[in-house]
């Protein structure tokens, strides 16, 4: 049996009003529900007290099941450390602008009167109204035990959270949902549990007029962070958002975002992913494009304040903003990749491109393609991926706001350490789309490879170059392939004698230096060290314990939710028991 939380009628309009009416029905339904409690349901609720556990993250504190039907991912805390510190800091800078807005909204409409007043001959100066910019409306549309919810109202600088609405489609999660802001003393007229499907949430908030957000309708911060795919939340989300707002994206299927399937990652996002050492960037770029995708529709753009690729999922922070002018920018801001097959080397295509030279900007398209048919170094064919987002992933002086925040509050989050050193790697990498990594150039040359003299000889040749958040060894740079390819030609040759036999002349390394030696563009390379090429940050670690990654879905009660040992041990001789070859290395089938 359901109770202590309401479900939202249409006929109340609960989802689109912040009535106070309305408000007073719910606590009055509340407290009606709890007061006429029966002892068999008050014995039930002592009984199930005893199979619950308690476990903390930040302030909060939540009640679950031992049975752990609902579902609770460790590893993610790293995941609501760091949206609470972002959400934290975009709340002042939207109320500011907010302010600002309305502030100079209050001015011309004062400046109007007082010239009316004037004309009619009334000798009155109207002064400009005050104004007060209420908190934040948050929506965390797929919420499973509060906890997030929780540590938002909880963490949050007061006054910044008017509203968090606490969403879920399973009825079980929305008892415990309602449990834990109960547990830990969150008002429910201002954390509001509710039970019902997140896209018609976000459709009954669609905020894309002045009007329906005049009537309550939309939220500021739209958090979606499912088991899997976001795809089929985002048509609603970029409408249920603001003006201005912050959409908070969690995709966990990465495996198919970084080239797993790319038939099953075009059919959810629209692009083909590509399995390459710069997929785990590329699965940013691909959901930032298809979120993009989905606001142009509706004459809105994005623009990410921050895209991270962290252990198994990706997490964006995107503010979304109505312009039909800007909208045509996007073209701009899109396009596909040309991978070769038989070395390192990409090239990207863009959609379109912008043409400034005019008083108005001329939206075009691009010239191409970018390359060959066939690799201009190994003659090997090219794979197409995309389209992605080629547009910057992150808005530095945002990022540094971040940074700032985190370093002033040492003890507020637990994964601090990992929190400033990503967010440093943000801070300094190049808006470049996609890297190579010097592991996989090294691998293709045969050679041992420095890091930092690799990243030396680039930033003497002129280029620049940086880490990428998304892997330790990247080096993500605006040079051509080309310089790249030289480069590694040099280093090469100061050590001519380390894996030459496996540079024969049929090699992919062998056909790249005869390419480079021809290419006649003189290239001097320097690998002296250049300012620059030491500044790594240490951005990533390792992990705190075993079985470190995505957790099994939540089953609603419905069945057992097997330990991730339980799962290996049941996973453990898979292929014997289906009937399925093993694939054993043996002498017959070891090619040499």
């Amino acid at each position: 049996m359901r109770y202590g939380f309401v479900i939202w009628r249409s006929s109340l309009r609960i989802r689109g009003v912040h009535s106070s009416r309305i408000r007073l029905n719910k606590l009055r339904t509340f407290t009606q529900k709890f007061s006429s409690m029966s002892e068999e349901k008050k014995e039930t609720s002592s009984k199930e007290s005893v199979e619950m556990e308690t476990l903390m993250e930040g302030k909060a504190t939540i009640l679950y099941e031992k049975a752990n039907t609902v579902f609770y991912n460790k590893v993610q805390e790293f995941n609501r450390d760091l949206s609470t510190a972002v959400i934290n800091e975009f709340a002042k800078v939207y109320r500011q602008e907010k302010f600002e807005k309305e502030t100079a909204k209050a001015k011309r409409r004062a400046e109007r009167l007082t010239k009316e007043n004037k004309e009619k001959g009334i000798d009155k100066v109207v002064e400009p109204e005050k104004v007060s910019i209420p908190g934040l409306r948050v929506l965390e549309a797929l919420s499973a035990t509060g906890l997030r919810s929780i540590r938002y109202w909880k963490e949050i600088e007061e006054g910044l959270v008017d509203t968090i609405v606490v969403n879920d489609l399973d009825e079980k999660a929305v008892e415990t949902i309602e449990r834990n802001l109960k547990y830990n003393g969150c008002p429910l007229d201002k954390t509001i549990p509710n039970m019902g499907d997140a896209c018609e949430v976000m459709y009954a908030n669609r905020a894309l007029s002045r009007r329906s957000v005049e009537e309550g309708k939309g939220f500021d911060v739209i958090d979606l962070d499912p088991y899997g795919s976001a795809a089929e939340f985002l048509d609603g989300a970029v409408q249920a958002v603001r003006d201005g707002g912050l959409l908070c994206v969690t995709c966990t299927d990465k495996a198919v975002l970084c080239g797993k399937n790319s038939e099953t990652c075009f059919g959810k996002y629209g692009s083909l992913s590509l399995r390459h050492p710069y997929c785990h960037e590329m699965a940013v770029r691909i959901v930032l494009r298809a979120i993009e995708n989905s606001a142009n529709r509706y004459k809105r753009y994005i623009t990410p304040v921050l895209s991270m690729s962290i252990d198994f999922y990706v997490r964006m922070f995107v503010r979304v903003r109505t312009s039909p002018i800007n909208v045509k920018a996007s073209a701009s801001k899109t396009a596909l990749v040309y991978q070769s097959l038989g070395c390192d080397a990409f090239y990207l295509q863009p959609y379109g491109v912008i043409d400034y030279s005019r008083k108005n900007p001329k939206y075009k398209h691009s010239s191409g393609p970018p390359c060959n048919t066939t690799c201009e170094f190994t003659n090997s064919r090219l794979k197409v991926a995309g389209p992605i987002w080629s547009g910057k992933m992150h808005e530095v002086d945002f990022v540094q706001r971040v940074l700032k925040h985190v370093e002033a509050n040492p003890k507020k989050y637990t994964t601090e350490r990992r929190i400033l050193g990503q967010l440093r790697v943000c801070e300094t990498e190049i808006e470049t789309p996609l890297y190579y990594t010097h592991k996989s150039l090294a691998h293709l040359f045969h050679t041992s490879v420095n890091i930092i003299k690799l990243r030396s000889a680039i930033i003497n040749a002129g280029y620049r170059v940086s880490q990428s958040h998304a892997d330790p060894s990247a080096i993500k740079t605006d040079a051509s392939p080309m310089v790249i390819m030289e480069i590694m030609a040099a280093i090469v040759a100061r050590d001519p004698e380390q894996g030459k036999a496996k540079r024969g002349p049929d090699s992919a390394a062998g056909k790249i230096i005869a390419v480079t030696t021809k290419s006649g563009t003189e290239l001097k390379v320097n690998f002296s060290q250049a300012k620059g090429s030491e500044g790594l940050h240490q951005a990533f670690f390792p992990n705190p314990e075993e079985n470190w990654g995505p957790k099994s879905r939540a089953t609603g009660g419905k069945r057992k939710t097997m330990t991730e040992k339980e799962k290996s041990l049941q996973n453990q001789g898979k292929r014997k028991k289906s009937g399925k070859p093993e694939n054993k290395q043996t002498d017959e089938n070891v090619k040499i």
